[in-house]
C-alpha cells in the first residue's frame, strides 16, 4: 500500500464501501475494540482512521497518542497489529493492519466473540458460537495422523496427483515423500519419515474405511417422493480413493435418473434430468466439506422421483451459513481441497455452490435447497422446471450468454410465440420489473424491438437465432397438431391429458387448446377446471 496517495487514488484503491476486511473510523474510539477482534476472527483486515461516517477524509495523524491508543486496544484483545502512517490528498491518516488469527480464540475485553459480516461487527451466540469455538480449538479431522504402510495407498492415484502437480512419479518406497509433496503428510513422524494424515487416507488409500469407518457414500434409489423412507429400488455403497468414489456416485445417479430425448435439426439429442455439473458439484461438496471427525458417519445420497438429496456429516464450517454460502468461503478440509483442485475436480475455491445455482438457473429449474443442522448439511436438487424439456435444450445452446432466469424465460416466450409484448411479460412475471428487464435484454442484444409505443413487440435477435435457431413457431404448430390428432382419436381431451401428451405445463397446454377452439378446429365445453375439448 503506497504511503502517499491522491484522494481519487485512495478511493480507487479502497472503494467507498466497508466490508469484512475494511473499516473506516473517524478517530481511535472505543469501537476499535470491536473491530480488531472481529477482523482477527474473520480473515484479517485494515482499519483506516481519519474517514468520517459520510466518507469525508478528515485526517487522523499517527501521533504518539494515536499509536498508544491503538496498541493498548490491540493488547487488550491479544492481537498483534501493525500501525502505519498514510497521507491522502495532503491529510495524514493512520492505518491499522489486523492479522487473521486461527490458532486460538480472540474476544473483546468484555468477553464477546465477534465476526465481521459486511461492514459490521456481529456477535456469535448459541450453536454458532459453540461450533466456531470448537472448530478453532480443534484441528480439522483431515489433520489427524494415521499409521499406514506404503501398501495401503493406491500408487497410480498418487502418481496421477503428482503428475497434475508437475512432479515426477513415485515408487512404493517413495510414497511417504510423495504424500508430503502433495501436502497431505506431516513433515516428520516418529521415525523421521513424513507422517501420513487422514487427508491422504481419504484421497489415496485403497480402503479408506480402515482409517475412517464412515469414509464411504451410501446411495439409495427410493420410489415415490415421501414422506417416510419409501421402498428402495436399488442400493450401492461407494468407497475407495476419493476420485473413485466421485465417479462411482455419478454412475449410480446417472443410472437412476431419467434422460429426456429432444429432436433438433433432424438429430435426436438427450438431456439429463439434472444438470451434470450441478450433480457433480453436489457430490464433491458433500465429500470435500464433510466433518471427518465424525468417523462413523457416512455421506448419504438419496434419489427420489422428484429430487436428489445429498447429506454430508457435520455442521456448516466456520462462518458459513445457509444465507451467506454463495458469498462466503471457508474450507473445513483445506488439504483435501488443494489436492482436488490440483486434480481438476475443483476449478476455483468457493465457487462450487454458486456453480450449482447457475447450472440449475440456466435450465430454469428450481434452485438448490440447503438445510443445515448441528449434525449434517443436506443439499437438495429438485427436478421441477418452468419450461419444457425442448425449451431447456434450446436454452442450452445459449450457454455463453450471461443471463438471469427472467431473461431466459422471456427468450423462451419470444421463441414460442414468435414475439413478446410488455403486457405478456407482465402477466408471465408479475413480480419482475419488466421495463428494466426489456431494456437490459435490448442492451445485451438478446431481443430486437419491432414497432413503436403501444404496438411495440420484441423478437429474438439475429445473434440468438444464429446461435440457437428459432423453431418456436414450427414447434408450436407441431404441438397443436398433436393435440388436435389426439382429440380426434380419443373423442375428447382434457388440459391435463394434453399436457402429459406434449410434455408441456398446464397453462401453456391450455393456451394451445384454446387456440384450436378459437380457430374452429376444436370445441371447448365445461368450466375451466373440468373443461374438455371435442372435435369441431
Amino acid at each position: 500500500m503506497p504511503e502517499d496517495l491522491a484522494e481519487d487514488e485512495f478511493w480507487r484503491l479502497f472503494g467507498r464501501l466497508e466490508h469484512a476486511e475494511l473499516d473506516f473510523k473517524r478517530g481511535v474510539g472505543n469501537s476499535v475494540l470491536d473491530a480488531i477482534p472481529a477482523m482477527a476472527m474473520t480473515g484479517g483486515g485494515l482499519i483506516v482512521h481519519g474517514v468520517d461516517a459520510n466518507l469525508n477524509i478528515v485526517g487522523c495523524p499517527l501521533s504518539q497518542r494515536t499509536r498508544d491508543h491503538i496498541t493498548r486496544f490491540a493488547n487488550e484483545c491479544g492481537v498483534e497489529v501493525r500501525v502505519r502512517a498514510l497521507r491522502v490528498g495532503g491529510r495524514e491518516l493512520t492505518a491499522t493492519e489486523v492479522p487473521e488469527v486461527r490458532e486460538r480464540i480472540v474476544t473483546t475485553p468484555d468477553g464477546r466473540l465477534l465476526r465481521r459480516v459486511g461492514g459490521d461487527c456481529q456477535p456469535l451466540r448459541g450453536d454458532a458460537l459453540a461450533r466456531f469455538v470448537r472448530e478453532r480449538e480443534l484441528q480439522s479431522g483431515e489433520e489427524a495422523a494415521v499409521v499406514a504402510s506404503a501398501a495401503a495407498f493406491d500408487l497410480p492415484r498418487v502418481n496421477e496427483a503428482l503428475a497434475a502437480d508437475g512432479r515426477p512419479p513415485a515408487d512404493a518406497s517413495g510414497i511417504a515423500r510423495a504424500l508430503a509433496d502433495l501436502g497431505v503428510a506431516a513433515p516428520a513422524g516418529p521415525d523421521g519419515a513424513p507422517q501420513a494424515l487422514l487427508a491422504a487416507a481419504v484421497l489415496f488409500a485403497v480402503n479408506p474405511r480402515e482409517f475412517v469407518r464412515g469414509a464411504a457414500v451410501q446411495l439409495v434409489r427410493r420410489e415415490g417422493v415421501g414422506p417416510g423412507p419409501g421402498p428402495a429400488a436399488d442400493r450401492e455403497e461407494c468407497s475407495g480413493p476419493l476420485a473413485d468414489v466421485v465417479e462411482c456416485c455419478l454412475g449410480f445417479i446417472d443410472r437412476h435418473t431419467r434422460r429426456h430425448e429432444v429432436v433438433r435439426d433432424a438429430r435426436r439429442e438427450t438431456l439429463p434430468e439434472y444438470p451434470v455439473v450441478a450433480v457433480r458439484e453436489a457430490v464433491l461438496n458433500a465429500l470435500a466439506h464433510r466433518d471427518y471427525w465424525l468417523a462413523g458417519a457416512t455421506t448419504d445420497i438419496t434419489i427420489w422421483d422428484d429430487r436428489i438429496e445429498f447429506r454430508s456429516p457435520g455442521p456448516l464450517p466456520g462462518p458459513i451459513t445457509v444465507d451467506n454460502m454463495r458469498r462466503e468461503h471457508h474450507s473445513r478440509n483445506g488439504r483435501l481441497m488443494r489436492v482436488l483442485k490440483t486434480l481438476g475436480f475443483v476449478e476455483e475455491y468457493g465457487e462450487g455452490v454458486d456453480r450449482m445455482f447457475r447450472e440449475m438457473e440456466a435450465r430454469l429449474m428450481t434452485p438448490p435447497v440447503f438445510a443445515a443442522t448441528s449434525d449434517s448439511v443436506t443439499v437438495t436438487l429438485h427436478n421441477r422446471f418452468l419450461v419444457s424439456v425442448d425449451d431447456q435444450a434450446w436454452l442450452s445452446l445459449l450457454g455463453a450468454y450471461p443471463m438471469t432466469a427472467d431473461e431466459r424465460l422471456a427468450l423462451v416466450e419470444a421463441r414460442r410465440e414468435g414475439s413478446v409484448t410488455r403486457r405478456r411479460l407482465r402477466r408471465l412475471m408479475p413480480d419482475s420489473g419488466i421495463d428494466r428487464l426489456i431494456a437490459g435484454m435490448l442492451a445485451k442484444g438478446l431481443l430486437v424491438r419491432v414497432g413503436r409505443r403501444g404496438g411495440a413487440r420484441y423478437v429474438l435477435s439475429d445473434e440468438v437465432v444464429l446461435r440457437a435457431g428459432s423453431e418456436g413457431l414450427e414447434a408450436r404448430q407441431r404441438r397443436r397438431q398433436l393435440l388436435l390428432d389426439e382429440i380426434g382419436r380419443r373423442g375428447s381431451l382434457s388440459t391435463a391429458e394434453g399436457a402429459e401428451l406434449i410434455g408441456e405445463h398446464m397453462a401453456a397446454t391450455r393456451r394451445l387448446l384454446n387456440e384450436l377452439a378459437a380457430a374452429g378446429q376444436a370445441r371447448a365445453a365445461g368450466a375451466t377446471r373440468a373443461r374438455r375439448y371435442y372435435p369441431a
